[in-house]
């Protein structure tokens, strides 16, 4: 399936294409067909078409040279979300067991009688078990925080703040700790994280 509806999606997925078939990536060649296809038609709560949110993680995840020859962590970055907003299981995913974990792990789930702590308690120790789960999760968090002025109400930007900084710091300091070859480039997206919640605060 190939982007037509919109400039900016269409451009990420020809410079996607090109740069996994340059790269002789299996798994993220896969990844790109399924989530443009399992998320055509979606829209971000801005009206943008879902699938450039995954893409531009993917390219972020290039550009800052984390996932520049990671051919998985490329993947995961792509398949982040399909199995949390589509009809689909891990499991349907026709990836490798390290894709479709890391894809497991990142997608949140509500058990009955799970209390939203007890959800996102459960969910972040899930994600801790995949180092593509847990680079793609900050990169997921990065995006979302840097698209939310304007398009988040006060208060469940408020919310989204206060969640960031219970539950997204300690990932990070927890990825610093766990895989220091990704120092450079968690900090940066710590920083732009931190740089915008300020910001945000200080309004």
């Amino acid at each position: 399936m190939r982007l037509q509806f919109d400039e900016e999606a269409a451009y990420m997925e020809q410079y996607l294409r090109e740069y996994i078939k340059e790269h002789h990536m299996q798994q993220s060649a896969v990844a790109l067909e399924a989530a443009i296809r399992f998320h055509h038609g979606q829209k971000r709560t801005e009206g943008r078409p879902y699938i450039i949110h995954p893409m531009m993680l993917a390219m972020h995840g290039i550009a800052l040279g984390v996932a520049k020859d990671d051919d998985d962590l490329l993947a995961v970055m792509l398949l982040h979300d399909v199995c949390e907003d589509c009809p689909v299981s891990p499991e349907e995913l026709t990836v490798n067991e390290k894709v479709r974990q890391g894809v497991r792990c990142i997608t949140k789930t509500r058990r009955e009688g799970e209390t939203k702590e007890e959800m996102m308690q459960r969910y972040m120790e899930d994600i801790r078990k995949s180092k593509e789960a847990c680079i793609a999760k900050i990169f997921d968090r990065c995006h979302n925080v840097s698209s939310m002025a304007g398009v988040f109400s006060e208060k469940r930007m408020q919310a989204y703040i206060v969640e960031t900084k219970k539950y997204i710091y300690p990932l990070i300091q927890y990825v610093k700790d766990t895989y220091p070859e990704y120092d450079s480039a968690v900090f940066a997206l710590e920083y732009q994280i931190t740089s915008i919640i300020n910001g945000l605060e200080i309004i």
